[in-house]
């Protein structure tokens, strides 16, 4: 659109400037419009071509060997989409004879006032190149900050765009990103499974030592187990079961993998806990009486 607009623009300023008029002072006018137009759409032609999603953009970068990470990158064109319609007003107010330099002592003196009003804003946008330079998170992350859990969709210069597991989309300002923990599941590099398998006190020693080994020996039988992390002790005497904690580390897997292989795991556990003929606990409380109770009959006879 922008060179077909410009070579319009250009044909009717050929056309008036050497159509053969007696008189060329009301041209002036027309030609100073006409330029302006020209002006209007290079820019425009190079404001489109800053989009992220422009293919030339795109190409030039790979050809610089410059990968630009879509949080960066559209930031960046933000601030080049802003810088283009600061030098294009510029440029045609020039073509006017306007003294810019007066607009830009004007420009300078709003910029302290819409400072002072936008503190919060400009707290965000500060917060969103903190948030560049640390790279605490990418685009396609799974984040938790300031309570909330989710996949990173989107950052721009005000707010991070999560979408959360039960899939509402919140925006979380970038000043308060900037000043949170945030935990990036994404760059763990095993995830710990840490948990109690709750026996009965009628179990023997005899069966607790064959079940911690069976157990160690089927964990470490599995791929996605790092098997020099398996722990399996008889841990403490609960108050009504004895415990076997269970600690070891699986290779990092998205979420829905994590769920798949606790699954193999647990049912795994249930096939040793059969084979040993042992059960689990459960919350239990027996009471002694230390007198024999009588009953109401036997009081009556």
């Amino acid at each position: 659109r922008p060179i077909g607009f410009m070579l319009f623009i250009l044909g009717l300023y050929t056309f008036f400037t050497q159509a053969p008029f007696s008189s060329q002072s009301h041209i002036v006018f027309i030609e100073k419009l006409l330029r302006s137009f020209i002006i209007f759409s290079f820019f425009w032609g190079i404001y489109n071509v800053t989009y992220t999603t422009h293919s030339l953009m795109i190409k030039l970068l790979d050809r610089l060997g410059i990968h630009a990470e879509p949080t960066v990158a559209g930031i960046l064109s933000t601030m080049a989409h802003i810088f283009i319609i600061i030098v294009g007003f510029v440029a045609i107010a020039k073509e006017w004879n306007y003294d810019i330099t007066g607009f830009i002592a004007s420009l300078s003196i709003a910029s302290v006032a819409v400072a002072f009003a936008a503190k919060d804003a400009l707290a965000n946008v500060f917060g969103s190149f903190v948030i560049i330079i640390d790279k605490p998170f990418v685009v396609g992350d799974w984040i938790s900050a300031n309570g909330i859990e989710g996949i990173v969709e989107k950052v721009s210069f005000r707010s991070t765009c999560v979408r959360t597991f039960p899939q509402e989309l919140v925006y979380i300002p970038n000043s308060l990103l900037s000043n949170t923990p945030i935990i990036n599941y994404n760059k763990r590099q095993k995830r710990r499974i840490d948990f109690y398998l709750n026996l009965t006190y009628n179990t023997k020693r005899v069966q607790l030592e064959k079940l911690t080994a069976k157990i160690k020996d089927f964990l470490k039988s599995k791929d996605y187990i790092i098997s020099e992390t398996v722990e399996v002790n008889f841990s403490n005497f609960n108050d009504s079961s004895l415990d076997v904690r269970i600690l070891c580390y699986a290779n990092n897997p998205n979420p829905t993998s994590f769920r798949s292989l606790n699954n193999d795991i647990n049912l795994g556990l249930l096939d040793i806990l059969e084979e040993e003929g042992l059960s689990c606990a459960f919350p239990s409380t027996s009471v002694y009486f230390e007198n024999k109770l009588t009953t109401r009959t036997e009081k009556e006879l």
